[in-house]
């Protein structure tokens, strides 16, 4: 299947910008430098004229489950996509990178004492040495939601919608926290440098709240839903449309 090209072709010569993800279940493929390259020569380069596609995501939460022949392949596709790029002279225009789930922070609180789960550190310290490398950002799907949902009786709404509210202060920073969503990015930044790095940017990739669900999950209200904007932090927050693109088998 081609990606999305109407919708690709719908955004040309706008200043919208296009993430692009293939799918889990072709990373094994994508280790294959001519496999590689013909996703590439079909799947990206005809529209990158006309659309501003600026990024390929390498599968998506691929740690949220347990098939380690997954995770093994998860790097190797990542780098083979990466040197495809510049073998076309594309990897200026489009980086390489993959989205995580929140479930890859094994402690999150404090922030300052985010880590990585255990049983993927070595797995997490290999993307992050590729992410240096590239100078890709590290992708994170954040969902204050999935926190509050486990434990209502310890966090307020006020705190994940950044109303206003006491918030938290990391004892170990001293840094006041006003909104969770903060916080779980700091928690991702310290579990960063923990395996030693300190040069890699997060960028959330996911984040919401919905709108209806099951009858034991909490969904906001008007009141909620309109506060649901959360402040703008100094640094620009850009938003993605995220495309899937299934690889063509020759």
């Amino acid at each position: 299947m081609m990606p999305i090209r109407k919708s690709l072709l719908a955004f040309s010569n706008s200043n919208v910008e296009f993430m692009v993800g293939i799918g889990n279940e072709y990373l094994q493929d994508m280790a294959d430098p001519a496999k590689a390259k013909n996703w590439a020569q079909q799947n990206l380069q005809p529209y990158l004229a006309q659309t501003k596609i600026t990024c390929i995501s390498v599968g998506n939460e691929v740690f949220m489950g347990n098939d380690t022949q997954l995770w093994s392949n998860l790097l190797p596709a990542m780098k083979m996509l990466y040197t495809t790029l510049v073998d076309l002279g594309l990897d200026k225009q489009v980086i390489v990178t993959t989205a995580h789930p929140y479930t890859v922070i094994g402690i999150s609180y404090p922030p300052s004492s985010g880590t990585f789960r255990q049983d993927i550190i070595e797995y997490m310290h290999a993307i992050l040495a590729f992410h240096s490398q590239t100078k890709s950002p590290f992708l994170i799907n954040a969902y204050p939601f999935f926190a509050y949902k486990d434990d209502p009786t310890q966090t307020s709404l006020e705190y994940v919608f950044s109303q206003h509210n006491q918030g938290m202060t990391d004892p170990n920073t001293n840094l006041h926290y006003d909104n969770m969503l903060y916080a779980q990015v700091d928690a991702v930044y310290s579990a960063i440098k923990a395996v030693g790095y300190t040069d890699v940017e997060v960028k959330i990739s996911e984040t919401g709240w919905p709108s209806k669900g099951d009858p034991s999950e909490v969904v906001p209200g008007v009141i909620y839903s309109s506060a649901s904007n959360i402040k703008a932090p100094s640094t620009f927050i850009s938003l993605v449309i995220f495309v899937i693109a299934y690889l063509i088998h020759a």
